[in-house]
């Protein structure tokens, strides 16, 4: 068993250290480029050897088995072996300085991942490079070893490959007359894997659509882009044909315009501006390196790209329309359709949950931008009051501070935290009246984390239970609301802030699992700004959603389909990754990807078998908050691709940077429970709608049950999916 696992990591991290280098994991682009790597067959069998070396290498050092899975430790390598098996003629000798320039390039990917993570970045194929250099300059004392012949005897070498037959398709496609710009677009493209023919780059482009619609069209606009600038300034591109640099412009294209940042109008618009500065460094650079007499091959590429990318990291103010790949999936186009949908849910995620200071339901008098003094620098804040059915605020004539419904009652700790600052002594001021020295009024300041506190204001005087220092829980009863400060009538002045000061700058943050009354209607919001006007309240959990939706890393899950024509069971198990992320695995390795807090569960992603029993439970609990209201309604967009045929989707994926056309939305309606105060089960509706161009094609129904005892049923079409959790545990379970 061991064994085997260890021959598949292996076989995989050969596989893959192929695709990388165009960004990829698909197996089939890998094969293709495996093919490519052998229309030289030298070239193929060191190139490979070279791979071996490195992976074999890291896996003998302990190295994360994640990452050379990935291919992250060979791809470099794989290079490095393609380029010294084209330049010189195949010997012990060349095996032998092959091996060893492996592991050089090998040790210096391991060095440069260390060095250059510290700044987020990237270190592409400066390995390569670097593996290169140091094998064309040291070999000039290597007499032993003679420079190719092969590319003088091309046919020889294809004839001993595949015969006649590879002649034939050879001079089909070398002898094809007219777009001769395409043809040299086909040359840089097989110059990537050293291979200075049409049939390696018409190869390599089928694999590349094949893998992905975006990165395909990225690479033409790439070339092309540098085609017209070559032709606007007077270069000759046709050098490009021979000098192993042209792919530059592709593989630059890709990756600023599709795999380290989020496909889109403007990542296009940058990719265009980016490649005449590519195409500079590159004119640049080749008469430098002119000098020892050695190719630049990708350095304009890695220049431009990090250059590009460190930039973008140091961006005061992030841009929704050009934003990093946060969560990076196989295909560009998967990164985008998520980011699409689950971009809200993945922001929300990294917002550290700050909920409402108070319990009951509150009014908000003044909100962000109010019109009396939420203004400028502090305009991010929110005022409370209590009113009655007429709006009101106060009972009787309100002359009296007792006649204000807000007035005295509680405040609470909108989440845990330590106080970090504390104003206490100002007295209340009379209705009407105000106290313009001290505007803020007996406040109190809580540390949530580095750069973020809460702020509450107008406090009353004496009442205030915590002192600077103390470390409070969600819930904890901090204070009761005055009237103390800038403050003519009682309310509750609430804001976050970066700093510990009392009436520092106010920052734009969402509260947390909150719920506003509108029209006899409840609306429950996960993460919002609530408005002026509105009537909000903390959100309260319902214990049996709670123990029905908190899903532990290294719990069992027993799962039974019936229906009147099988019955299915299966066992399911909750684990992590290397970067903590949860997810719900089957035994044929589909996973579901989710987050939970205390609000509710989450799917992100699925990966696997879209007929699987797993893919049942992600449709239908694909957002589920932990809280019932009775008609509460909770709508999200899942990935297309995801829902829709490969036909429609090609189609989807060469526009989706510019438009997306094909939807998927969920829709979860929570329609019963049994009992207010005691209840056995809980029921809601999810519905998954399928939209083209706006208009629904196509709907899957499901109706939920949470039982108390645990157990969650999913009913549809005819069928009763249940899942029970286990007892038993496995702990310290990984992502394969």
């Amino acid at each position: 068993m061991i064994k085997e696992k260890k021959i598949q990591t292996l076989k995989n991290a050969v596989l893959n250290s192929y695709s990388q280098i165009f960004f990829s994991e698909n197996k089939i682009f890998a094969l293709l480029l495996i093919i490519v790597s052998f229309l030289d067959f030298w070239a193929g069998i060191y190139g490979l050897i070279s791979v071996l070396t490195a992976n074999i290498t890291a896996y003998i050092l302990g190295y994360d088995k994640t990452l050379i899975k990935k291919g992250a430790y060979g791809f470099n390598a794989l290079l490095t072996g393609l380029g010294t098996g084209i330049i010189f003629q195949p010997s012990i000798e060349l095996t032998v300085i092959v091996i060893f320039g492996a592991l050089l390039t090998f040790f210096v990917t391991v060095a440069l991942q260390g060095i250059l993570a510290k700044y987020a970045l990237p270190y592409l194929s400066i390995p390569f490079l670097l593996g290169i250099w140091a094998i064309i300059l040291a070999t000039k004392d290597f007499t032993a070893l003679g420079l190719s012949e092969r590319n003088i005897y091309t046919y020889n070498e294809l004839y001993a490959l595949g015969g006649k037959t590879l002649i034939n398709i050879y001079e089909k496609f070398e002898n094809i007359n007219g777009f001769e710009s395409l043809k040299i677009y086909f040359l840089s493209l097989g110059a990537v894997f050293f291979q200075n023919n049409i049939l390696a780059g018409i190869i390599i482009a089928s694999g590349l659509l094949y893998f992905s619609r975006i990165a395909f069209s990225l690479s033409l606009i790439g070339f092309y882009a540098a085609y017209l600038f070559y032709g606007l300034t007077g270069a000759d591109f046709s050098a490009l044909a021979y000098t192993f640099i042209g792919f530059n412009y592709i593989l630059t294209s890709v990756a600023a315009g599709a795999y380290f940042v989020i496909p889109s109008e403007r990542s296009y618009l940058w990719t265009l501006l980016l490649l005449p500065v590519t195409v500079i460094i590159t004119a640049s650079l080749e008469h430098v390196f002119s000098v020892w007499q050695i190719s630049i091959y990708s350095l304009p590429f890695n220049i431009a790209v990090l250059l590009f990318i460190y930039a973008l990291k140091l961006r005061v103010r992030k841009n929704s329309k050009l934003t990093d790949t946060f969560v990076r999936q196989e295909t560009p186009e998967k990164s985008l359709y998520l980011f699409h949908t689950a971009s809200e849910e993945f922001k929300n995620k990294n917002y550290f949950p700050i909920g409402l200071p108070v319990k009951g339901d509150w009014s908000i008098s003044q909100a962000h931008d109010g019109k009396y003094t939420h203004k400028d620098k502090w305009r991010h804040a929110w005022d409370f009051v209590i009113t009655d059915e007429k709006k009101l605020q106060y009972k009787n004539k309100g002359d009296y501070l007792e006649d204000y419904y807000c007035f005295d009652k509680p405040v609470f700790a909108p989440a845990a935290g330590i106080i970090a600052e504390v104003a206490d002594g100002i007295p209340d001021n009379n209705i009407g009246d105000v106290n313009v020295e001290q505007n803020w009024g007996n406040s109190i300041v809580i540390k949530h984390g580095e750069y973020l506190y809460s702020q509450i204001s107008h406090l009353k005087e004496g009442s205030i239970k915590v002192r600077k220092g103390d470390f409070v829980k969600k819930g904890d009863l901090l204070a009761n609301v005055g009237n103390s400060g800038y403050s003519p009538y009682p309310h509750l002045h609430f804001q976050i802030q970066a700093t510990p000061y009392i009436g520092s700058e106010t920052l734009d943050y969402p509260l947390h699992n909150y719920i506003i009354r509108k029209n006899g209607k409840t609306e429950l919001v996960t993460f919002g700004k609530p408005e002026e006007g509105e009537t909000t309240a903390p959100a309260s959990s319902e214990k049996i959603l709670e123990n029905a939706l908190h899903l532990v890393p290294g719990k069992n899950l027993s799962v039974n389909l019936k229906s009147s024509e099988k019955n299915i069971t299966e066992e399911w198990k909750i684990n992590k990754d290397i970067w903590n992320r949860t997810f719900i695995t089957d035994k044929e390795d589909s996973k579901a990807w989710f987050y939970e807090n205390d609000s509710g569960l989450y799917f992100s992603n699925f990966t696997g078998n879209k007929k699987s029993l797993l893919f049942i439970i992600f449709k239908a609990l694909y957002n589920t908050n932990k809280s019932f209201y009775k008609g509460t309604e909770i709508t999200s967009s899942i990935r297309p691709d995801l829902f829709f045929g490969k036909l429609i989707l090609t189609l989807q994926d060469f526009a989706a940077p510019f438009c997306i056309f094909l939807k998927a939305e969920f829709k979860m309606t929570y329609t019963e429970k049994d009992d207010d105060f005691i209840p056995e089960f809980v029921k809601t509706e999810s519905t998954i709608s399928k939209t083209i161009f706006g208009k629904v094609k196509e709907k899957e129904h499901f109706t939920v049950i949470f039982h108390k005892s645990g157990e969650t049923e999913i009913k549809f079409d005819n069928n009763i999916l249940s899942i029970k959790p286990l007892k038993k545990t496995i702990l310290n379970q990984t992502a394969k």
